[in-house]
């Protein structure tokens, strides 16, 4: 499935609809969408730390490079 085509297909279809309740029921869809990918304090308070302990360089890092040679390995 292309993601770019459905999403085209999707905004046609918005477009040429005359019912509200279309409307209102697509918009509630994304908004529970957007709502279940926010991060919580408990998150906020990780990524922090992490990036604390990456500032004081005890955390470790990856080049682009080593990732990709990770991922693709994980994969083999």
């Amino acid at each position: 499935m292309d993601l770019q085509l459905t999403k085209l297909e999707l905004i046609e279809m918005l477009l040429n609809t005359k019912k509200a309740a279309v409307l209102q029921k697509v918009k509630l869809i994304l908004e529970t969408e957007q709502d279940n990918l926010s991060l919580t304090e408990a998150h906020y308070q990780v990524l922090d730390e992490r990036r604390t302990a990456y500032l004081k360089g005890e955390g470790a890092s990856l080049s682009w490079e080593e990732v990709k040679e990770k991922a693709l390995k994980a994969l083999s």
